[in-house]
């Protein structure tokens, strides 16, 4: 088919195919976290994943010392800790709240990421983005609402786990200043593993053949997922795939009521739809904006085609 002989449209594919995978990764951690330790389900993940970033750093064409050695390991080790902060509280907000429900507040991550870059990395926001932050905001005090069915401690979990993600998102931009994306990757699993380790193994816990293989539907999903992601921006720009993250929200909602007879209220829905509007609008004007910068335009009615941009 033609449609898929544009290296753009495959990327875009693949990101809304991995955003599919994603939420079923979530649906998985879900299921699981109901029944046992969230540390210990940690601790599994994070062994595979320095297994798959050890072995990727030994076939790599740096080698392993280089791909160890790294200029910042401040940051690394706050990117680390950041990862493992955002992967245990949105565990602990799925035993607590339903899939789409957690998945509706973690949506407010880009805009978070706009704030902070802005004041902690100096990067230029524009007053049109400063009011897609704020509308943003506004819209997950409508999902906070105490008329809807999420206020209370799991919507705040989940806020925690945004939070986050959004610093893990903004040290992972300091840490590729200098460091290669493949070192940066090794040291989360590094960091992640001795984290989870320490605190999951007091956490051990005999489980029968359908649990292993959950949990190991865990790691396959979430490999497969990055492996897709990270292959989508070889092959479009980021700006162009950005957008379509949004997506996982439109997943995990039929697919929360398929597995957990689970469906958001209005207010969630009507929050959500606000979030991803400022989100999209933000990413819009990043876009320009990175294009007026290239070309030197000044000119706000810009192709939606195309800038490289660096992917939140």
């Amino acid at each position: 088919m033609a449609l898929f002989t544009n290296k753009r449209n495959i990327g875009i594919a693949l990101t809304i195919l991995s955003t599919l995978i994603f939420a079923m990764q979530d649906a998985i951690t879900k299921q699981l976290v109901s029944d046992h330790p969230v540390w210990f389900i940690m601790m599994v993940r994070f062994w595979v994943l320095l297994v798959i970033a050890v072995g990727w750093a030994l076939v790599s064409k740096q080698g392993f010392y280089s791909v160890l050695r790294t200029k910042r390991p401040g940051v690394q080790l706050l990117r680390g800790l950041f990862l493992f902060g955002e992967i245990a509280l949105i565990s602990f907000a799925f035993s607590m709240l339903g899939l789409a429900d957690v998945t509706a507040i973690f949506q407010a991550h880009p805009l978070i990421v706009t704030g902070l870059a802005a004041v902690f990395l100096g990067e230029t926001v524009g007053w049109r983005r400063i009011l897609a932050m704020l509308v943003g905001m506004g819209g997950l005090m409508v999902m906070l609402q105490p008329e809807g069915n999420i206020v209370g401690p799991g919507a705040f979990v989940a806020l925690g786990a945004s939070l986050s993600f959004a610093l893990y998102q903004l040290f992972t931009r300091l840490a590729s200043r200098d460091d290669s994306a493949l070192t940066s990757f090794l040291y989360v699993g590094i960091v992640g593993t001795v984290l989870s380790t320490i605190i999951g193994s007091q956490y051990m816990m005999a489980m029968d053949e359908v649990e292993w293989g959950l949990l190991l539907g865990i790691c396959a999903t979430g490999t497969s997922a990055h492996f897709l992601l990270m292959k989508a921006l070889s092959l479009a720009q980021a700006s162009d795939i950005q957008p379509f993250n949004y997506l996982q929200l439109v997943w995990a909602i039929p697919i929360g009521f398929l597995v957990f007879s689970d469906l958001p209220v209005w207010s969630t829905l009507f929050g959500a739809m606000i979030v991803v509007g400022a989100g999209l609008f933000s990413l819009s004007r990043q876009r320009i904006r990175a294009i007026e910068k290239a070309d030197g335009s000044s000119d706000p009615v810009i192709d939606a085609g195309i800038a490289k941009t660096q992917a939140d």
